[in-house]
């Protein structure tokens, strides 16, 4: 009876526990010159330090020492691991050049990528096919030019997204509204000039084309992530407003929904995927997982269950696939929108974005621990390799921030970039130049976590000496009892709701003791195995996959 009372303590703690983390800044840097620069792309360099790169509109000013060669360039900077700004560069036509994209190369120099168009001005050595053309610089580790080409049809094509490959080249994507002509190969699916597609551009380390190919329906198709696969291949994400037509094999859900579209090492289309609710879904970033699946993280607006949604949540939505494109898991978290996605040391995940204080306000969050300190913050949160919510983090300004970049520096800490108009206060310590937007940069480490702990490890809680493992499992689970004198304990496992999914009490138990549980037939997820013995309760938390 008493394992009884131990049992119900423990479920009551399981529920109510959540780990603490302590978040220290590391510092903070505010980049630009006196007029705007945004849009900002950012990586964790393999020196310890990040490059963060977008467009500019200053001339010589501030933090940027090169003129604009017209509206606006590509601006880079690169910054050492303390910070501190190593060097900037600027890449432009007279026309105006929009940089949307940033890759790091083996040989630790840079692949730009954006759009652009007007002849042969400036950086840009090569005149655009029509409007605007998909425009790539290679750059060295300095930020020396190495060199510049654009990719074009006689219309609009805008560049988003870029990749390196394992061959040393680069595959290109975004979305075209060209028909065949110049660098495209194949005709608008819509027509030309009416809607866009999918667009990629397979190109060797020189810059040279191999290939293109063009995927689409009878509507809208925008192409935002471009990663290439372990069998060679591709695997392309955005939205599509599109009926079930031409490449598209399945009908819209109702406006904007996710589009996958997995593609061989020639760009020959594999298979495609719709996901997507009732109202507006925007996929903005495609990963491909350690399992040979997918994460696709992006946006939806719908609080309901439609479609292929599952949550009662609207706000960041996040989707596991396997290698065929199933679903395994999706989950959904309020308080902001998503513009960035990576994978981490751990095998979990991180994503950030850009969020309101008027979001917060009408619809109160539960997935976000702290409001903004402006009108709009960055915000990131970090999940474990099942989507799970470990921490989250605002990036307090008193400004109006917009988006959020995060990536996972080599000492294990994080970065995260915006674009800033806010003074000094919160984590902010230099003011904006000239009351414009700039580049803002802030690092922070993560402390030491108080709660439930998850590394699988003996632990002691109330005298009770207790391991789980292997952690995570996959089928059969250890659970060993290291207590001198046990005669009898009770086991039961709770899921990440709170449900009793097993229970059983035991006597006539040896030192020592080990229950080897089969838990093959449970669904992946976050469990509590939880023991109760006259020396106290023990609970871990375990994760099956």
């Amino acid at each position: 009876m008493k394992n009884r009372v131990f049992f119900l303590m423990c479920f009551c703690v399981a529920n109510v526990v959540s780990a603490q983390y302590t978040f220290t800044k590391q510092w903070d840097r505010t980049l630009g010159g006196t007029k705007d620069e945004y849009w900002p792309s950012f990586k964790s360099t393999l020196d310890g330090g990040c490059i963060v790169g977008g467009s500019s509109t200053s001339g010589i000013s501030g933090d940027k020492t090169q003129a604009c060669w017209g509206v606006e360039d590509f601006w880079v900077v690169k910054l050492d691991l303390a910070g501190n700004k190593e060097w900037d560069k600027r890449f432009g036509p007279t026309q105006g050049a929009a940089m949307t994209a940033l890759q790091i190369c083996k040989d630790k120099s840079y692949i730009l990528g954006g759009y652009a168009g007007g002849p042969a001005t400036g950086d840009k050595t090569e005149a655009s096919r029509g409007s605007y053309d998909y425009w790539v610089v290679k750059v060295d580790d300095a930020g020396n030019k190495e060199w510049d080409k654009r990719f074009g049809g006689t219309g609009e094509d805008l560049l988003w997204t870029l990749d390196t490959c394992k061959d040393g080249g680069f595959i290109l994507g975004g979305t075209s509204a060209s028909g065949i002509g110049g660098d495209k190969t194949e005709d608008c699916r819509g027509g030309a000039g009416f809607y866009f597609d999918y667009w990629v551009v397979k190109i060797d380390s020189d810059g040279n084309k191999e290939w293109d190919k063009r995927f689409g329906g009878n509507k809208d198709d925008f192409l935002w992530s471009v990663k290439q696969t372990k069998d060679g291949g591709y695997i392309l994400g955005g939205w599509s407003n599109s009926d079930s037509s031409w490449d598209k094999t399945q009908p819209s859900w109702g406006g904007r929904d996710y589009w996958i579209v997995k593609i061989d090492s020639l760009g020959n289309k594999e298979w495609d995927k719709r996901f997507g609710s009732e109202l507006l879904d925007e996929l903005h970033v495609v990963l491909s997982t350690r399992d040979d699946g997918y994460l696709l993280g992006g946006g939806s607006a719908d609080s309901t269950i439609t479609g292929d949604k599952t949550c009662f949540k609207r706000g960041a939505w996040l989707i596991k696939l396997d290698g065929t494109g199933t679903i395994i898991w999706q989950v959904v978290y309020d308080g902001g929108g998503m513009s960035s996605l990576i994978k981490t040391n751990d095998d979990g995940y991180m994503y950030s974005g850009e969020s309101t204080r008027s979001d917060f306000l009408v619809y109160p969050s539960v997935d976000r621990t702290d409001d903004c300190l402006g009108e709009s913050n960055s915000w990131v949160i970090k999940l474990d390799s099942l989507g799970h919510k470990q921490w989250d983090k605002t990036i307090f300004t008193t400004g109006s921030d917009k988006g959020g970049y995060s990536v996972q520096t080599s000492d294990g800490c994080y970065a995260v970039a915006n674009t800033s108009s806010a003074g000094i206060d919160g984590y902010k310590t230099q003011a904006a130049w000239d009351s414009s937007y700039d580049y803002f940069v802030v690092k922070f480490c993560i402390g030491d976590e108080v709660g439930v702990d998850d590394r699988p490890q003996t632990i002691d809680h109330s005298g009770i000496q207790m391991q789980a493992w292997p952690n995570p499992f996959c089928s059969d689970l250890s659970i060993v009892l290291k207590v001198d004198d046990i005669h009898e304990a009770s086991f039961a496992i709770t899921n990440a709701m709170g449900q009793l999914i097993y229970k059983r009490e035991e006597s006539n138990l040896a030192a020592g003791y080990t229950k080897v549980l089969d838990l093959s037939y449970l669904p992946n997820g976050v469990y509590f195995v939880e023991v109760g013995t006259k020396e106290g309760c023990s609970v871990r938390q375990v994760v099956k996959e």
